[in-house]
């Protein structure tokens, strides 16, 4: 049996059916279904959105996994990498206002692995200028942190959608169960630069957090917000400063 290269891992979020179809449907292709195997994550959807998803699953057998409340995004995706072990070389993952467009040709999974050969993550590289000190402390005491200068800016993939080498996220244990709903981008594009792992620039025929018309980073945000991961984080050790003494500032 052929073992595919792609775990495919995307949440659905509310009562934005046109979301899920428009996702959804621009996995359905035939010919890239012997590319990946599904796994949906359902965050308070409603009636509309379930009716969506069961007239793609005979199409697309997947996985599913229903959120709890208050439906963060990064407990359901590490229920989505966790409670079931990933056995393909990559896992991708799409936000709901993220697609793959209809430009798209046959080839497309193809180019994607091509642009991991060289990567150990991909995506549409963007950088957070202005990590604050209780950030960085939180990064100081991640298990993954490698004694490396945190950079002015960090660099990192945009939540979107981006792929990612499967054992780097069992190797870091990814999603750290800290994680609630936002900040996991930049965190993660930390624990690559602290890691050593490359990452690349890959966007060719993606909507990512797209609206209607499918530009880019134009999707409105919905639902819950917060401030990034760490922001307010409060270490119990009285020798931090030392710590933020040697890193940039």
């Amino acid at each position: 049996m052929k073992i595919r290269p792609f775990t495919i891992c995307c949440l659905l979020y509310g009562d934005y059916p046109e979301h899920a179809d428009r996702l959804l449907r621009s996995l359905a292709r035939f010919v890239h279904l012997d590319q990946f195997e599904l796994r949906v994550g359902l965050n308070n959807v409603s009636a509309a959105t379930q009716a969506v998803v069961a007239a793609l699953a005979g199409r697309m057998p997947m996985m599913a996994v229903t959120g709890t409340s208050p439906y963060y995004k990064y407990p359901t995706m590490r229920r989505l990498f966790h409670e079931q072990p990933i056995t393909t070389p990559f896992i991708m993952w799409f936000d709901d206002d993220s697609w793959i467009t209809a430009k798209a040709d046959d080839n497309w999974f193809n180019k994607v692995q091509a642009a991991m050969q060289p990567a150990d993550m991909i995506g549409t590289l963007w950088r957070y200028p202005h990590w604050n000190s209780n950030q960085k402390l939180f990064c100081f005491d991640q298990p993954w942190y490698a004694g490396r200068q945190i950079p002015k800016s960090i660099r990192f993939c945009t939540g979107g959608w981006w792929t990612i080498k499967t054992d780097i996220i069992y190797r870091h244990n990814w999603p750290i169960p800290e994680l609630e709903h936002r900040g996991g981008d930049v965190l993660l594009g930390e624990l690559c630069h602290q890691q050593g792992y490359k990452l690349g620039q890959f966007n060719l025929h993606l909507a990512i957090n797209a609206d209607s018309t499918g530009k880019c980073s134009t999707s409105p945000r919905r639902g819950f917000d917060q401030k990034l991961c760490g922001y307010d984080y409060k270490r119990a050790s009285r020798n931090w400063m030392d710590t933020l003494a040697g890193d940039a500032e």
